[in-house]
């Protein structure tokens, strides 16, 4: 349960860090390893708001409020496991950067290097499904 709320988090944190300087669109058409990659750092970078190269428990709540008041917002429910969440560690950044080297291996479900359309289809199927449970 831990490891898929870290799943959206990750997939949902973008959008959190992009209200903040990243471009607002996203990452369109196929996503290569390095793209993906260069984004997680950047997402990283905003949520270190002290540029100390660790993400502290301090840190962690507070991008998860403001990923729930994002939500929020835009009328979405927040999942219940995602409320639910209580940060108790530190994550340095090569910890943060293994994550989404894991992540992206797991959304490259061909193993090709790149997240394609019929990938990227399935990740928002995934998510919106994911979103449904947490609304029931």
């Amino acid at each position: 349960m831990v490891k898929s709320a870290f799943f959206v988090l990750a997939l949902a944190g973008s959008a959190v860090s992009a209200s903040d300087k990243l471009p607002a669109s996203p990452l369109m058409g196929d996503v290569t390893r390095a793209q993906f990659m260069e984004r997680a750092a950047q997402r990283f970078a905003l949520q270190d708001k002290n540029g100390d190269g660790v993400l502290s428990v301090a840190e962690k709540e507070a991008n998860l409020a403001k990923l729930a008041g994002v939500m929020q917002q835009a009328g979405k429910p927040v999942p219940e496991r995602m409320s639910q969440l209580k940060p108790s560690r530190e994550t340095t950044r090569a910890q943060f950067m293994a994550r989404q080297e894991a992540l992206f291996s797991r959304l490259d479900k061909n193993g090709d290097g790149v997240i394609g359309e019929s990938e990227r289809l399935d990740i928002k199927a995934n998510l919106e499904k994911r979103a449904m449970e947490a609304a029931q």
